[in-house]
């Protein structure tokens, strides 16, 4: 049961615009991701809404699963406990509304949510839990026991009880997509674009352009760099000025209304370029980096004692860098020796890492502004992706040297070391030159992801995905290495 609304609650967050980890931390604290009532039967679902205080918000939620919403409070409470999705959604609309209204403060969050007399204990029980979702420092800086916050909290970035992301984190606006014309939902289906273009500035101001046209094209590999073009059109003078001398990360969401949406890219703007595509079209090119600044001018310099691993490398120079990152996916089987004696870390970040991989037969590359360590045996341990042309698949895949390329609707579940499922049946067979080693397709219809690319037009056809991928053949890349203690990365 916990694990069933949780897997909802992370759904309706993507669906509602929110961040997740506030949706599950208060839902874990409140009931653990149970669905029942409290506070004398007051309070209904995993969330504890109370329907005396949040009736709007059930009503809102009971159209969209097409419910009615009983007039007694007994009826109420059966239909809430009947319903775990409907339960769910409701709390995630209070969680959003509220967060929201705090501007993100974790502190006024609690104390609205629960109340202004939250016992400090409780507290930092719930700031706990959401340490955990939150995947970054949460401090309590605000904090102070038996009281509020010091009132000097602003809406710039690292203000609401958050330490700021140090590449550039941007406090983004409320979810402003926009749906293209004519599109139409129905069920959780591939129909209604959903989108954001967000450009910010380096105090972390982010500018939603979601309403302009747009058009971007995302090419990922897991070698570097990854890079992006987004093209903005009809901007008005003072905003395209205004982006051009102070535009500094740009982030682009994109998807399908549903489950089928997120995050694509996100990276340094490195060349802005301004131009027309006719007498009266002007557009503005962005061209960005992933990671761009961690990687040119990413600095180390500090020691470590003797009894460090590779391991305790990596989480060392990420976080002691002159411009720090997150740490993304690191392998399981970098080495485990340990250092005899202390070393010295004095050099530009990207080099040691890319020793660091080197050394242990694992590729380095940076996503989403999130250092990316993997072996050849390592794979996301999320999920795969099954593909066909009922979820988007487009054309007909075709055999490559070493597994295939294929082409389907835009899916940004789709990244670098993720796992994919075409059926054999549907792949056309690669054409063999003489001499050539023919080469058989999985046995299981398993590819890793090795290569990406994703193209969009807000305004256009443009709503794709290519990806490169390579055979899995039982787990290991065929016919590439020898050995895993062999570098299989390089040329």
């Amino acid at each position: 049961m916990a694990e069933h609304i949780k897997n909802i609650a992370t759904y309706e967050a993507q669906y509602q615009g929110v961040d997740a980890a506030i949706v599950l931390a208060t839902l874990e604290a409140e009931t653990n991701f149970t669905n029942k009532t409290g506070d004398s039967g007051n309070a209904l679902g995993p969330g504890q809404v109370w329907p005396k205080w949040h009736n709007d918000a059930f009503i809102t939620q009971a159209n969209r699963f097409r419910l009615r919403w009983p007039d007694s409070h007994q009826e109420r409470t059966n239909l809430v406990l009947s319903n775990d999705h409907f339960a769910t959604a409701v709390a995630t609309m209070v969680i959003a509304r509220t967060w929201k209204a705090v501007n993100g403060d974790f502190r006024k969050f609690s104390e609205k949510y629960v109340g202004p007399r939250i016992p400090d204990s409780d507290y930092i029980r719930r700031l706990k839990i959401y340490q955990k979702y939150a995947g970054r420092n949460v401090v309590a800086s605000s904090y102070t026991p038996g009281g509020s916050t010091d009132g000097n909290s602003s809406s710039d970035m690292g203000s609401s009880g958050l330490t700021a992301s140090p590449i550039n984190d941007v406090v983004l606006p409320e979810t402003n997509y926009g749906v293209v014309a004519n599109s139409q939902k129905y069920g959780n289906v591939l129909y209604g674009r959903k989108y954001r273009v967000l450009v910010s500035n380096g105090k972390g101001t982010a500018l939603d352009v979601s309403d302009l046209r747009c058009a971007f094209s995302v090419y990922k590999t897991m070698m570097q760099p990854q890079f992006s073009t987004v093209t903005i059109f009809n901007l008005n003078a003072e905003t395209e000025n205004q982006i051009i001398n102070e535009g500094d990360r740009v982030i682009v969401e994109a998807g399908y209304e549903g489950e089928q949406y997120g995050l694509i890219f996100v990276g340094d703007v490195v060349q802005p370029i301004r131009g027309k595509e006719d007498g009266v079209t002007y557009k503005l090119t962005l061209n960005s980096i992933d990671s761009d600044r961690a990687l040119n001018f990413g600095f180390v310099g500090f020691s470590v004692a003797k009894g460090q691993t590779a391991r305790d490398h990596v989480n060392q120079i990420a976080a002691k860098a002159s411009i720090p990152t997150q740490l993304g996916s690191i392998s399981e089987g970098l080495s485990s020796a340990k250092l005899t004696r202390g070393k010295v870390f004095f050099g530009a970040t990207k080099d040691y890492l890319r020793q660091l991989s080197q050394s242990n037969a694992a590729t380095f590359y940076m996503e989403d502004g999130k250092v990316n360590i993997i072996q050849a045996p390592d794979f996301l341990k999320d999920e795969i992706v099954d593909l066909s042309p009922e979820s988007g698949l487009i054309g007909t895949p075709v055999q490559s040297d070493f597994g295939v390329k294929f082409k389907c609707l835009l899916n940004p579940r789709l990244r670098l070391n993720s796992l994919v499922r075409i059926n054999n049946s549907q792949i056309q067979a690669q054409t063999f030159q003489v001499g050539q080693v023919p080469r058989a397709l999985d046995a299981e219809g398993i590819y890793r992801i090795v290569e990406l690319q994703n193209h969009g037009d807000t305004h256009s056809d443009d709503w794709y995905t290519e990806a490169t991928c390579v055979s899995q053949a039982g787990g290991v890349i065929p016919g590439l290495m020898s050995s895993l203690s062999s570098n299989m990365w390089r040329g």
